[in-house]
C-alpha cells in the first residue's frame, strides 16, 4: 500500500518579548489601526483587492487579498523576519510599479494586538500564473510570548500545503480576539480606512471591501459637508468634484524648498460650516500628512499652534512623499502614525503649511464667512428691513456684527433669534451713542427734526427693551400659575422672590441692596427672630431686607399652610420695622427713611378690618395665588398680540417666527 508523502515545513519567528510587546501587543490600540497595517501590506503585495470580513458569531476577522503571495523562503526570510528592510533592495518599486508603504517590517506584529490566534495561508504563482507554492501556518500569542521570553526561536504550527485551498494571494484569519468587534465597528472602520489611504479606488487599481462592500471616497464622510475648499498642488479638479457642495473653491501652489531642492506636495484643506459637524474622535478637525498613499502623520495642526478661530473648522490631507524617501533616514515613529517633529524635513513642511496654506485660508475664510453670515441674516424679512434703512457706513459695521454671529452658528432657532435680537439692540445703542455725541457739534439752536430723531431713537430702544423684559416676566408668572402643588409654589417663590421684587410691584425693577446695609440689617433681624416664640418660628419661612425704587422694603414669607392673625402679623412686622429704623438712624443716617413692609401668606389673615389695619401700619399682605394674579394684571398690556408693537420693537418681535418659517421652507 502506497504511503502519502507529507510535506514537513518548518517556519521560524525570532523576536524578543520586548519587541513583541513594544511593537505589537502594546503599540496598536484599536481594530482599525491593526487592519490599516494589513491593508498596507496588501498594497505592497500588488493586490488589486483586499477583503475584510467579520464573523460575529464565530468571533473571527478574515483578511483576504489577491496579491503576489509568498513562497516558503519568502515567508521565513521576509514575513517572519521582524525588521526586514524592504527598501534596501535596489529595486524599490513592486512589480506593479507601486511604491511600497511598509519600511521597517514590523506591521505584521500589529495582529498580536487584537488576536491570540493568527492563521495565515498564502499562495505563490509563477510567471504563467500557475500555483508554484502553497504555505500555511498558525501562530498563538501565548506560545510566541513564551519562546520570546526564553530567547528561543518560535516555530509556528505548520499547515499541510495540501490543505491550503487558496488559488492566489494571502488569507489571514484572526480568532481568539482580545478586542471584540461590534456592529458599530464596521462604519467606523470604513471611515478610518477611507481616510488613511488615498490610493483606494479604481484609479489606483486597489479595492478594499468590508463584508463585501467596497470602500469609496464617500466613506470619508466629510467632502459633502465642506463649505469652502482649497486644493493644493497639481490635483486638477479632483477635489472640486468631490466637494460638490462647497460654496467657494481656490487652488494653492504646492512646492516646498528644502535642502536646495524643490519638492512637490499636493492635497487639500477645507472648512466645515458648523463646528457641530466635526467629531474629533473620528479624525475631524485634523490635517493629516500622507506619504506614498498612506497616512504618515495623524495631524499637522497641533505643531502649527495657529490661534485663529478658523482652525476650529479645518480639515485636510497633505501628500508629502519627500518625507519618506528611500535614500533618506526614516523619520516615522514606531507606531507609523507620526513622524519625528524635530526633523528638518518636517519643520520645512510645517513652515510651508503655516505660510502658504493657513495664511491664505485665514484671509479668505474671514471674508467669505462675513458675506455668508450677512446673506443668512438678510433672508429674515425683519432683519432685511432693518438693514436696508442703515447708512452705508453702518451697513459695513452691521456686516461685521453678523459675521461674529455666523461664527457661533447656534443649533436651535430660539438661540439664533436671541443672538440676532441682542445684536440689533446693541447696534442701535451704539448708533444712539454716536448720535448723542454729535449733539456737541450742533449749532446752539438745532432744528426740530434732528432732536426729534435722537429722542425717537431713545424711545424705540427703551420700548423694545422693556417689551422683551416684560414678555419674559409674563412667561415666568404663567409658569408659576401652572404650579398646582402649593408647597412647590411656596418653594419656588421663596427662592426667587427676594431677587425679583417686580413680582410684588412692577415698579420695583431690581432689588439693589448695598452690601454694608444688608449685612448690618440682617444682624438686627436675627436678633428679632431669636426672640420669637416657637409657634411664631414655626409659622414663618424667611424674612429679608431689600431696597428698590428709593425705599426700604421688608418682605416676610409665611408658610402657606399656616393661618395668621392680623394683630399677630402686624406685631411681628412692627418689630422688624423698628429694628430697621434704629439701624438706619444709628449706622446709615443719610439713607432714605421710607419703609414698606409686605407679608406673603397662604390666605387672608384672620381678624376684623384687616385691610385698614395693614394700611395704617404702612404694610400690606399678598397671598401666594394673589401675587401671581396681581403680577399678570400688572403686565396685562404686554400679553396682547404682537401686531400692536411697532418700529424696532416689531423687528425684534418678528425675528423668531420668521426664522421658523424660513426653516420650514428649507426642510
Amino acid at each position: 500500500m502506497a504511503t502519502t508523502k507529507v510535506d514537513k515545513r518548518e517556519y521560524r519567528l525570532t523576536l524578543s518579548l520586548s519587541v513583541l510587546d513594544d511593537l505589537g501587543r502594546n503599540l496598536y490600540s484599536s481594530i482599525p489601526a491593526v487592519l490599516s497595517e494589513a491593508v498596507a501590506n496588501a498594497w505592497d503585495a500588488d493586490a488589486n483587492a483586499v477583503a475584510i470580513t467579520f464573523n460575529f458569531s464565530k468571533g473571527t476577522i478574515t483578511i483576504l487579498d489577491d496579491g503576489m503571495g509568498m513562497d516558503y523562503n519568502e515567508v521565513n526570510d521576509k514575513y517572519l523576519t521582524v525588521g526586514y528592510h524592504r527598501r534596501e533592495n535596489k529595486s524599490v518599486l513592486t512589480p506593479a510599479k507601486r511604491h511600497p508603504m511598509g519600511r521597517k517590517g514590523i506591521g505584521k506584529l500589529s495582529l498580536f494586538a487584537i488576536a491570540d490566534r493568527i492563521e495565515i495561508q498564502t499562495v505563490k504563482l509563477d510567471k504563467n500564473q500557475k500555483i508554484a507554492d502553497r504555505n500555511g501556518f498558525v501562530m498563538r500569542t501565548a506560545d510566541v510570548a513564551k519562546n520570546a521570553k526564553a530567547g528561543k526561536v518560535y516555530n509556528p504550527i505548520a499547515l499541510d500545503p495540501a490543505n491550503v485551498t487558496l488559488t492566489r494571494g494571502t488569507r489571514i484569519v484572526l480568532s481568539a480576539l482580545t478586542r471584540t468587534p461590534t456592529a458599530p465597528t464596521i462604519p467606523a472602520l470604513r471611515k478610518r480606512l477611507a481616510r488613511r489611504f488615498s490610493v483606494i479606488g479604481a484609479q489606483h487599481n486597489f479595492e478594499v471591501l468590508i463584508d463585501g462592500k467596497p470602500i469609496g471616497v464617500t466613506d470619508r464622510d466629510y467632502f459633502d459637508q465642506l463649505q469652502y475648499l482649497w486644493s493644493i498642488g497639481e490635483v486638477g479638479d479632483t477635489y472640486d468634484k468631490l466637494a460638490a457642495n462647497a460654496e467657494k473653491k481656490i487652488t494653492l501652489a504646492g512646492a516646498i524648498e528644502y535642502g536646495g531642492k524643490t519638492y512637490s506636495v499636493s492635497g487639500w484643506v477645507g472648512t466645515f460650516q458648523h463646528q457641530r459637524s466635526l467629531n474629533p474622535e473620528e479624525g475631524d478637525n485634523t490635517v493629516s500628512v500622507l506619504a506614498w498613499g498612506k497616512v504618515l502623520h495623524e495631524d499637522l495642526l497641533p505643531e502649527i499652534k495657529k490661534a485663529g478661530i478658523f482652525t476650529k473648522y479645518l480639515i485636510g490631507e497633505i501628500r508629502a512623499d519627500f518625507l519618506d524617501l528611500d535614500d533618506q533616514r526614516d523619520i516615522a515613529t514606531s507606531d507609523r502614525q507620526h513622524v519625528q517633529e524635530d526633523d528638518p524635513r518636517f519643520q520645512a513642511l510645517s513652515g510651508w503649511f503655516r505660510a502658504s496654506v493657513l495664511g491664505p485660508v485665514e484671509n479668505a475664510w474671514g471674508a467669505w464667512r462675513a458675506d455668508s453670515a450677512l446673506e443668512d441674516a438678510l433672508k429674515i424679512p425683519s432683519i432685511r428691513d432693518w438693514h436696508d434703512q442703515l447708512s452705508k457706513d453702518h451697513r459695513r459695521f452691521a456686516k461685521q456684527l453678523f459675521a461674529k454671529i455666523g461664527r457661533l452658528h447656534a443649533a436651535d432657532i430660539e438661540t439664533r433669534a436671541e443672538l440676532y435680537r441682542n445684536a440689533i439692540l446693541a447696534f442701535e445703542r451704539l448708533k444712539l451713542k454716536e448720535a448723542l455725541s454729535d449733539i456737541d457739534k450742533l449749532p446752539e439752536q438745532p432744528d426740530f427734526e434732528t432732536l426729534s430723531a435722537i429722542f425717537q431713537g431713545i424711545d424705540e430702544i427703551e420700548a423694545a427693551e422693556y417689551h422683551r423684559i416684560t414678555t419674559t416676566r409674563v412667561e415666568v408668572i404663567r409658569t408659576l400659575a401652572k404650579l398646582v402643588d402649593q408647597n412647590e409654589k411656596e418653594r419656588v417663590i421663596q427662592e426667587y422672590l427676594f431677587d425679583h421684587l417686580w413680582l410684588l410691584d412692577s415698579s420695583w425693577e431690581r432689588a439693589s441692596t448695598k452690601p454694608r446695609v444688608e449685612q448690618r440689617v440682617s444682624k438686627e433681624f436675627d436678633k428679632v427672630t431669636a426672640k420669637l416664640s416657637a409657634e411664631e418660628q414655626k409659622a414663618r419661612l424667611d424674612i429679608r431686607y431689600k431696597s428698590a425704587a428709593g425705599k426700604h422694603i421688608i418682605v416676610e414669607l409665611k408658610r402657606s399652610s399656616v393661618s395668621v392673625n392680623v394683630h399677630d402679623l402686624l406685631k411681628q412686622l412692627d418689630k422688624y420695622r423698628s429694628a430697621l429704623e434704629k439701624c438706619l438712624e444709628k449706622y446709615f443716617p443719610d439713607e432714605p427713611k421710607e419703609i414698606e413692609t409686605v407679608a406673603v401668606v397662604g390666605k387672608k389673615p384672620t381678624g376684623g378690618g384687616v385691610d385698614d389695619q395693614m394700611r395704617v401700619a404702612h404694610a400690606r399682605y399678598v397671598t401666594y395665588d394673589g401675587l401671581i394674579g396681581a403680577s399678570l394684571e400688572a403686565y396685562r398690556d404686554y400679553t396682547t398680540a404682537d401686531e400692536k408693537v411697532a418700529g424696532l420693537n416689531a423687528i425684534l418681535s418678528n425675528i423668531e417666527d420668521e426664522l421658523h418659517k424660513l426653516a420650514d421652507s428649507q426642510a
